[in-house]
Protein backbone atom coordinates (compact mmCIF):
# COMPACT_ATOMS: atom_id res chain seq x y z
CA UNK A 1 0.00 0.00 0.00
CA UNK A 2 1.26 3.69 -0.77
CA UNK A 3 2.03 6.01 2.16
CA UNK A 4 -0.84 8.57 2.53
CA UNK A 5 1.88 11.49 2.02
CA UNK A 6 2.43 10.06 -1.46
CA UNK A 7 -1.73 9.80 -2.46
CA UNK A 8 -3.05 12.43 -4.29
CA UNK A 9 -4.72 15.16 -2.89
CA UNK A 10 -7.98 14.43 -4.58
CA UNK A 11 -7.64 11.38 -4.01
CA UNK A 12 -7.50 11.92 -0.18
CA UNK A 13 -10.54 14.39 -0.40
CA UNK A 14 -12.57 11.64 -2.00
CA UNK A 15 -11.23 8.87 0.42
CA UNK A 16 -12.13 11.23 3.58
CA UNK A 17 -15.47 11.99 2.33
CA UNK A 18 -15.82 8.50 1.75
CA UNK A 19 -14.98 8.00 5.00
CA UNK A 20 -17.20 10.51 6.90
CA UNK A 21 -20.64 9.23 3.74
CA UNK A 22 -20.14 6.15 5.74
CA UNK A 23 -19.29 6.45 8.99
CA UNK A 24 -20.98 9.26 10.38
CA UNK A 25 -24.84 8.17 9.35
CA UNK A 26 -23.89 5.51 11.10
CA UNK A 27 -22.90 6.89 14.27
CA UNK A 28 -26.22 9.07 14.59
CA UNK A 29 -28.40 6.10 13.83
CA UNK A 30 -26.89 4.64 16.57
CA UNK A 31 -27.40 7.33 19.04
CA UNK A 32 -31.07 7.71 17.53
CA UNK A 33 -31.91 3.98 17.61
CA UNK A 34 -30.02 3.69 21.57
CA UNK A 35 -32.88 3.17 24.35
CA UNK A 36 -33.48 5.55 26.88
CA UNK A 37 -35.42 5.70 30.15
CA UNK A 38 -38.53 7.16 27.88
CA UNK A 39 -40.40 6.80 24.35
CA UNK A 40 -42.49 9.37 23.60
CA UNK A 41 -44.52 7.86 20.73
CA UNK A 42 -44.59 9.62 17.59
CA UNK A 43 -44.48 9.93 13.91
CA UNK A 44 -41.82 7.31 12.96
CA UNK A 45 -39.98 6.79 9.12
CA UNK A 46 -41.53 3.69 8.28
CA UNK A 47 -44.71 3.30 10.29
CA UNK A 48 -48.28 3.01 8.41
CA UNK A 49 -50.80 5.20 9.08
CA UNK A 50 -52.79 2.54 11.34
CA UNK A 51 -49.49 2.73 13.61
CA UNK A 52 -50.14 6.08 14.64
CA UNK A 53 -53.17 8.23 16.31
CA UNK A 54 -52.98 11.90 16.84
CA UNK A 55 -55.94 13.07 19.60
CA UNK A 56 -58.00 14.95 17.52
CA UNK A 57 -58.38 11.41 15.07
CA UNK A 58 -59.09 9.01 17.77
CA UNK A 59 -61.64 12.14 19.86
CA UNK A 60 -63.50 11.95 15.80
CA UNK A 61 -63.54 8.10 16.79
CA UNK A 62 -64.36 8.05 20.02
CA UNK A 63 -67.42 10.22 19.67
CA UNK A 64 -68.92 8.10 16.74
CA UNK A 65 -68.40 5.03 19.37
CA UNK A 66 -70.12 7.14 21.74
CA UNK A 67 -66.57 7.29 23.65
CA UNK A 68 -64.77 10.13 25.34
CA UNK A 69 -60.97 10.18 25.35
CA UNK A 70 -58.43 11.07 28.00
CA UNK A 71 -55.65 13.35 26.68
CA UNK A 72 -52.12 12.44 26.86
CA UNK A 73 -50.98 13.07 30.11
CA UNK A 74 -48.56 16.06 30.64
CA UNK A 75 -45.95 14.35 33.18
CA UNK A 76 -42.68 14.49 32.91
CA UNK A 77 -43.36 16.96 29.93
CA UNK A 78 -44.11 14.12 27.01
CA UNK A 79 -47.21 15.41 26.03
CA UNK A 80 -47.33 15.64 22.40
CA UNK A 81 -50.83 14.55 21.59
CA UNK A 82 -49.58 11.66 19.30
CA UNK A 83 -49.36 7.85 20.22
CA UNK A 84 -48.74 4.96 18.95
CA UNK A 85 -51.67 1.98 18.31
CA UNK A 86 -51.04 -1.53 19.86
CA UNK A 87 -51.26 -3.81 17.01
CA UNK A 88 -53.20 -7.39 17.44
CA UNK A 89 -49.80 -9.22 18.03
CA UNK A 90 -48.74 -6.60 20.53
CA UNK A 91 -45.84 -3.82 20.64
CA UNK A 92 -42.61 -4.44 22.09
CA UNK A 93 -39.68 -1.58 22.79
CA UNK A 94 -36.97 -1.28 25.50
CA UNK A 95 -35.92 1.13 28.35
CA UNK A 96 -33.05 1.30 30.01
CA UNK A 97 -32.55 2.30 34.04
CA UNK A 98 -29.33 3.70 34.45
CA UNK A 99 -29.36 5.18 38.08
CA UNK A 100 -29.48 3.90 41.41
CA UNK A 101 -30.06 0.21 41.16
CA UNK A 102 -30.49 -0.40 44.79
CA UNK A 103 -34.26 1.92 44.62
CA UNK A 104 -37.20 0.23 43.35
CA UNK A 105 -38.37 1.27 39.61
CA UNK A 106 -41.63 2.31 38.35
CA UNK A 107 -42.66 1.66 35.01
CA UNK A 108 -45.21 4.20 33.80
CA UNK A 109 -47.22 4.16 30.37
CA UNK A 110 -49.52 6.68 30.09
CA UNK A 111 -52.46 4.69 27.45
CA UNK A 112 -55.20 5.88 25.33
CA UNK A 113 -58.11 5.96 28.14
CA UNK A 114 -61.42 5.71 26.13
CA UNK A 115 -64.87 6.32 28.59
CA UNK A 116 -67.99 5.24 27.49
CA UNK A 117 -70.95 7.40 27.17
CA UNK A 118 -74.55 5.83 28.53
CA UNK A 119 -75.67 5.54 24.24
CA UNK A 120 -72.19 3.06 24.48
CA UNK A 121 -71.74 -0.59 23.18
CA UNK A 122 -68.62 -1.35 24.83
CA UNK A 123 -66.90 -4.26 25.18
CA UNK A 124 -65.00 -5.30 27.98
CA UNK A 125 -61.05 -5.02 26.92
CA UNK A 126 -57.82 -6.15 28.48
CA UNK A 127 -53.96 -5.54 28.21
CA UNK A 128 -51.17 -7.13 29.17
CA UNK A 129 -47.74 -5.79 30.69
CA UNK A 130 -44.81 -8.20 29.92
CA UNK A 131 -41.43 -6.78 31.44
CA UNK A 132 -38.13 -9.44 30.55
CA UNK A 133 -40.67 -11.94 29.22
CA UNK A 134 -42.59 -11.62 32.72
CA UNK A 135 -46.47 -11.13 32.97
CA UNK A 136 -46.87 -8.03 35.60
CA UNK A 137 -49.93 -6.36 34.93
CA UNK A 138 -53.05 -7.00 33.02
CA UNK A 139 -54.84 -3.33 32.44
CA UNK A 140 -58.77 -4.25 32.03
CA UNK A 141 -61.38 -2.49 30.82
CA UNK A 142 -65.10 -2.30 30.54
CA UNK A 143 -68.46 -0.73 29.98
CA UNK A 144 -68.58 -0.24 33.95
CA UNK A 145 -64.90 -0.38 34.71
CA UNK A 146 -61.83 1.91 34.09
CA UNK A 147 -58.35 2.12 34.89
CA UNK A 148 -56.07 4.68 36.62
CA UNK A 149 -53.95 6.51 33.88
CA UNK A 150 -51.27 6.61 33.11
CA UNK A 151 -50.41 2.90 34.45
CA UNK A 152 -47.75 2.80 37.18
CA UNK A 153 -45.76 -0.88 37.58
CA UNK A 154 -43.56 -1.24 40.51
CA UNK A 155 -40.55 -3.02 39.28
CA UNK A 156 -37.55 -4.55 41.22
CA UNK A 157 -34.33 -3.22 39.96
CA UNK A 158 -32.94 -6.80 39.84
CA UNK A 159 -35.65 -8.02 37.50
CA UNK A 160 -33.89 -5.47 35.22
CA UNK A 161 -31.65 -6.81 32.68
CA UNK A 162 -28.09 -5.01 33.09
CA UNK A 163 -30.87 -2.13 33.47
CA UNK A 164 -32.78 -2.95 30.59
CA UNK A 165 -36.50 -3.23 30.40
CA UNK A 166 -38.06 -5.16 27.62
CA UNK A 167 -41.51 -4.46 27.53
CA UNK A 168 -44.33 -6.35 25.50
CA UNK A 169 -47.58 -4.95 25.43
CA UNK A 170 -50.25 -7.66 24.01
CA UNK A 171 -53.86 -7.19 23.61
CA UNK A 172 -56.57 -9.87 24.49
CA UNK A 173 -56.72 -12.75 21.91
CA UNK A 174 -59.84 -11.75 21.09
CA UNK A 175 -59.38 -8.43 20.31
CA UNK A 176 -59.44 -7.23 16.26
CA UNK A 177 -57.92 -3.92 15.25
CA UNK A 178 -56.58 -1.52 17.25
CA UNK A 179 -58.48 -0.25 20.48
CA UNK A 180 -55.56 0.05 22.73
CA UNK A 181 -52.79 2.99 22.13
CA UNK A 182 -49.56 4.46 24.37
CA UNK A 183 -48.88 8.05 24.27
CA UNK A 184 -45.36 7.81 26.50
CA UNK A 185 -43.71 5.06 28.48
CA UNK A 186 -40.72 5.74 31.23
CA UNK A 187 -38.72 4.41 33.96
CA UNK A 188 -38.56 6.46 36.93
CA UNK A 189 -37.41 6.05 40.78
CA UNK A 190 -39.86 8.95 41.97
CA UNK A 191 -42.74 6.89 43.78
CA UNK A 192 -45.21 10.31 43.48
CA UNK A 193 -48.69 9.38 41.74
CA UNK A 194 -48.87 11.82 38.30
Amino acid sequence: MFPLKLVNPICKSILFFGICTLAFPKALLAQEKEPKNFLSFGVEEGLLTEDIGTYPELKTWALYQFYALDEDHPAFGLQDSVCRMIPENGLKFTLIHEKDQLKPVYLILDLTKYRPTAKARFKTRSLSVFVNGKELKTVHVSKGKGFENPVRIPLEPSSLQGGRANILLKPSQNEVGRFWGIWDAFLTQSDERL
